[in-house]
Protein backbone atom coordinates (compact mmCIF):
# COMPACT_ATOMS: atom_id res chain seq x y z
CA UNK A 1 0.00 0.00 0.00
CA UNK A 2 2.68 2.36 0.77
CA UNK A 3 4.36 1.87 -2.34
CA UNK A 4 1.33 2.81 -4.57
CA UNK A 5 2.45 6.28 -6.23
CA UNK A 6 -1.18 7.75 -6.62
CA UNK A 7 -1.31 7.63 -2.66
CA UNK A 8 1.22 10.40 -2.90
CA UNK A 9 1.71 14.08 -2.59
CA UNK A 10 4.36 16.79 -2.19
CA UNK A 11 3.38 18.98 0.68
CA UNK A 12 4.21 22.59 1.25
CA UNK A 13 7.75 21.80 2.74
CA UNK A 14 8.41 20.00 -0.32
CA UNK A 15 8.17 16.24 0.81
CA UNK A 16 6.57 13.54 -0.53
CA UNK A 17 3.72 12.47 1.86
CA UNK A 18 0.85 10.16 2.03
CA UNK A 19 -2.19 12.05 0.78
CA UNK A 20 -4.08 13.59 3.88
CA UNK A 21 -1.06 12.76 6.39
CA UNK A 22 1.44 14.94 8.11
CA UNK A 23 5.41 14.14 7.16
CA UNK A 24 5.45 12.92 10.74
CA UNK A 25 2.23 9.89 10.12
CA UNK A 26 4.20 9.48 6.99
CA UNK A 27 6.69 8.06 8.12
CA UNK A 28 4.95 6.33 10.91
CA UNK A 29 2.61 4.96 8.91
CA UNK A 30 4.90 3.34 6.71
CA UNK A 31 7.33 1.87 9.59
CA UNK A 32 3.96 0.24 11.21
CA UNK A 33 2.69 -0.99 7.34
CA UNK A 34 6.15 -3.03 7.45
CA UNK A 35 5.86 -4.04 10.99
CA UNK A 36 2.56 -5.77 10.45
CA UNK A 37 2.65 -6.78 6.80
CA UNK A 38 3.54 -10.34 7.67
CA UNK A 39 0.11 -11.08 10.14
CA UNK A 40 -1.80 -11.20 6.79
CA UNK A 41 -4.57 -9.23 5.27
CA UNK A 42 -5.56 -5.85 7.04
CA UNK A 43 -8.62 -4.58 5.34
CA UNK A 44 -10.22 -7.50 6.10
CA UNK A 45 -10.48 -6.86 10.89
CA UNK A 46 -12.82 -4.95 11.98
CA UNK A 47 -11.58 -2.11 14.75
CA UNK A 48 -12.66 -4.84 17.83
CA UNK A 49 -10.26 -7.21 16.31
CA UNK A 50 -7.25 -5.50 16.42
CA UNK A 51 -5.34 -5.89 19.23
CA UNK A 52 -2.49 -4.69 18.98
CA UNK A 53 -1.60 -1.10 19.53
CA UNK A 54 0.80 -0.66 16.62
CA UNK A 55 -2.26 -2.20 14.13
CA UNK A 56 -4.82 0.09 15.83
CA UNK A 57 -2.51 3.09 15.24
CA UNK A 58 -2.14 1.66 11.47
CA UNK A 59 -5.59 1.24 11.16
CA UNK A 60 -6.55 5.07 12.36
CA UNK A 61 -3.65 6.64 9.92
CA UNK A 62 -5.10 4.57 7.01
CA UNK A 63 -8.67 5.55 8.03
CA UNK A 64 -7.15 9.19 7.50
CA UNK A 65 -5.39 8.68 4.44
CA UNK A 66 -7.57 6.47 2.38
CA UNK A 67 -10.57 9.23 2.31
CA UNK A 68 -8.11 12.33 1.55
CA UNK A 69 -6.70 9.79 -1.44
CA UNK A 70 -9.80 8.85 -3.45
CA UNK A 71 -10.69 12.31 -4.80
CA UNK A 72 -6.93 12.48 -6.02
CA UNK A 73 -7.39 8.67 -7.68
CA UNK A 74 -10.93 9.92 -9.58
CA UNK A 75 -9.08 12.60 -11.19
CA UNK A 76 -6.24 10.81 -12.18
CA UNK A 77 -8.74 8.44 -13.88
CA UNK A 78 -10.21 11.06 -15.75
CA UNK A 79 -6.95 12.45 -17.09
CA UNK A 80 -5.99 8.91 -18.77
Amino acid sequence: MADDEDSYEIDAQGQRVLIGLSAEETEEFIRLDAAISETGPLLQITMDEWYNPQERRWLELYEKHEPARRPFLKSSKTRH
